[in-house]
């Protein structure tokens, strides 16, 4: 199907580096883009004016300072403001530079969301011209790559974390988790855990057991678990400070629960770590608590 363009007052910016093209257009009013079949995952992203998208059978708005993310596949067409300019900037990634697990995510944030700060900071600096005179290397491609890849992804988050939890069980258990994240550290009783959540202590065993498999206080100590795992490998703060930051009752307390997960003490597993011969393996963990 071929793709039809009309009043494009100018490209201001096409760049491609290896598997990822930013740009920037501005469309005069009445201008139009497509029908086309969309082959990447491209974020599009508003600056000033308006969009309406077709998609598919779908009319979507797209207001400005917001963006919209596509996945392929699908049939687009572009119409935007009919009274003033319209300029956008765009994202794109070829499909096969995405693992199977991003473009789940990718597809699920199909809706226009609002573009914060540090999604404008990333877009600016993939559309800036890095390492003047030696284009396409392995090197840059890559940055590119990421860059993009951190864009999507970070306009996905973004656009997942403003949905709202379908039911009040996945919204008490929403906030037990974010409670977690935030106070691991502390000493938390499955009372604290419950009173945070805004359920009974059986309704959140209950919740836990049945949408993660687990008990909440088996949950906190994976999380401190995995945080003091970190801290092993990535500072060299003493063990006793370690268990202090990450929730322990004490060192003690701290290195039994630490060998039954990693099947090494502390200090023996930081060696591991740390010696030349595992640097590059990935850690493992039998996840008891």
């Amino acid at each position: 199907m071929p793709e039809i363009l009309k009043n494009i007052s100018r490209v201001n910016l096409q760049m491609r580096r290896g598997a990822v093209v930013f740009g920037e257009v501005v469309y005069a009013p009445g201008g139009i883009c497509g029908p086309r079949i969309q082959h990447d995952y491209q974020l599009v992203i508003l600056h000033q004016g308006e969009l309406e998208l077709h998609l598919d059978d779908r009319r979507i708005e797209v207001a400005a300072h917001h963006a919209i993310l596509l996945s392929p596949g699908h049939r687009e067409h572009f119409c935007f403001a009919r009274t003033q300019e319209t300029r956008h900037s765009w994202c794109s990634i070829d499909a096969g530079a995405i693992p199977a697990k991003l473009r789940r995510g990718f597809r699920a944030a199909a809706k226009p969301a609002p573009v914060d700060a540090r999604i404008e900071a990333l877009l600016e600096l993939g559309k800036t011209t890095f390492f003047e005179g030696r284009p396409g290397t392995a090197l840059e491609n890559a940055f590119h790559l990421s860059l993009g890849l951190a864009l999507l992804a970070g306009f996905a988050l973004g656009a997942q974390a403003r949905i709202p939890a379908l039911n009040p069980g996945d919204q008490a258990l929403a906030r037990a988790e974010q409670f977690i994240a935030k106070n691991f550290g502390q000493p938390l009783s499955l009372m604290d855990l419950a009173t945070a959540a805004g359920v009974s202590r059986p309704q959140l065993l209950k919740l836990f057991r049945q949408r993660r498999d687990i008990t909440p206080t088996r949950y906190l100590y994976e999380r401190r678990l995995a945080a003091a795992a970190g801290q092993l490998k990535h500072t060299g703060l003493a063990i006793k400070e370690i268990a202090q930051h990450c929730g322990f009752a004490n060192e003690f307390h701290f290195s039994r629960k630490f060998k039954e997960a990693y099947g090494k003490n502390p200090r023996d597993w930081r060696s591991l770590r740390w010696s030349s011969q595992v640097q590059n393996q990935p850690d493992h963990s039998q996840n008891k608590a």
